[in-house]
């Protein structure tokens, strides 16, 4: 009988959008290369997902070597300095830093990193915001001939339109995935990301290697094959002279998809009685 329900949704979700126009998912997984686990398995998704490796860490050349070689996207995930002075690591880019440090910083990270094709910042709340520090990074990366993609960590961001004015091929965050770790939040925010998509034309959204994270989109991407929303890797939305979505998209209700409400409500449930029983098993 589960078996049975579980076909009902799938078959649902497969018809949910054919009279609608395809648009464009491109979803970016930060923060790779500190858990060789996690890494896999985000590597693993079933789809055209891209990856963002930090710099220097003690994983990162493996998982960007993998990832690379498999076809997937992969991208520096820069570090840049925070309002509130966090912690960066190795490869941390800010702007107390002279222009030659900075400079140098950033292309040892780039060339540090297998198959890069582009780069995001992590973090960055203080950094991105500073015009002079961001056209830095578009110097290197023109001449890297790399791509910059704004992860918005902060609202008063100047680095998309950095980029934009040197004309790089660049693009911006819409939608976080994962600022609350809870399947049915990362539930709320991926209908949203489909929302601004089918808006726009596309969107990107941006998650973290979290259990859940990884979990809920393992099981809902496949779902998505023979709809209307394509993830996209990261590399193929990315423009010169291309507007930014407004900061409204951000805000836009979720998509209505009851199909896929009803198949990760299943899953949820699934998961819950799956725990159970392991637990029994154990006592």
């Amino acid at each position: 009988m589960k078996h049975l329900l579980y076909l009902l949704l799938i078959s649902s979700i497969s018809s949910f959008s054919f009279a609608q126009s395809p648009v464009q998912l491109a979803i970016i997984i930060d923060d790779l290369g500190n858990s060789l686990n996690a890494g896999l398995n985000a590597i693993a998704l079933p789809a055209d997902v891209t990856l963002a490796v930090m710099p220097h860490r003690k994983h990162s050349k493996f998982l960007a070597e993998r990832a690379g070689r498999l076809g997937k996207d992969v991208i520096l995930h820069a570090p840049m300095s925070t309002v509130n002075g966090r912690r960066l690591g190795a490869g941390a880019l800010d702007d107390a830093m002279n222009e030659q440090d900075f400079k140098h910083t950033l292309r040892f990270a780039i060339e540090s990193i297998p198959y890069v094709k582009g780069i995001n910042n992590h973090m960055g709340s203080q950094l991105t915001t500073n015009a002079q520090a961001m056209s830095w990074v578009m110097d290197v990366l023109k001449d890297k001939q790399l791509f910059f993609v704004d992860s918005r960590t902060n609202a008063q961001s100047v680095a998309f339109d950095t980029a934009q004015k040197v004309g790089l091929a660049s693009a911006s965050r819409d939608i976080f995935l994962d600022n609350e770790i809870d399947i049915e939040h990362i539930h709320v925010q991926f209908k949203k990301a489909i929302t601004v998509a089918e808006k726009y034309g596309s969107a990107i959204a941006i998650g973290h290697p979290h259990k859940a994270t990884l979990d809920y989109l393992q099981y809902v991407l496949p779902q998505l094959q023979g709809t209307h929303v394509i993830i996209t890797p990261i590399s193929q939305l990315v423009k010169a002279n291309q507007a930014q979505h407004p900061d409204s998209a951000r805000e836009s209700l979720p998509a209505s998809i009851p199909a896929l409400d009803a198949l990760v409500e299943h899953y949820l449930k699934t998961s819950e009685l799956e725990k159970g029983e392991n637990l029994s098993i154990v006592k």
